[in-house]
């Protein structure tokens, strides 16, 4: 990932990018931005999106070179290379000048097993076999075949 915000090019207001390639088999983890929208242009390659707005409507969609999408701010989402053998790349522009990056996998590593056992109902040795951390990883592998949902290419 490569960032221009009004770090870079102080005369940014309202406005960052970001320029996300993702490697074969690579998918930006699930996050979100809450203090802005993000809208994503595809320059290379395919890829599966998947959002969770912030009325819990779901949605995953295949994208490919030259289509975008729209996130909402505090919506969570995340990006799958489709291929195997080739990089996607992105062209991500936000509408603040020095976006916040919330990492899923994080927000559930502050947590002990014991807490989100008591979240979701569930004893908390249903968690023990999970890696915690609060580390924001951005970029993880895929193992295996990528699930694509049969809607995704409507």
């Amino acid at each position: 990932m490569q960032r221009c915000t009004v770090d870079e090019l102080p005369i940014l207001k309202n406005l960052s990018l970001k320029r996300l390639v993702l490697a074969p088999k690579a998918i930006r983890e699930p996050h979100w931005h809450a203090n802005t929208n993000e809208l994503t242009y595809c320059l290379a390659g395919k890829a599966l999106v998947s959002i969770l707005d912030n009325k819990s409507s779901f949605a995953s969609f295949v994208i490919e070179k030259g289509q975008m999408f729209h996130v909402d701010s505090g919506s969570l989402h995340h990006i799958e290379n489709l291929s195997d053998e080739e990089e996607c790349e992105f062209l991500v522009g936000f509408r603040h000048e020095k976006p916040e990056d919330f990492s899923f996998g994080a927000a559930l590593g502050a947590m002990t097993p014991s807490v989100l056992g008591n979240t979701y109902n569930l004893p908390s040795e249903a968690f023990s076999h999970i890696k915690l951390t609060t580390e924001d990883r951005k970029i993880i592998a895929r193992e295996g075949e990528p699930t694509i949902p049969s809607t995704a290419y409507l």
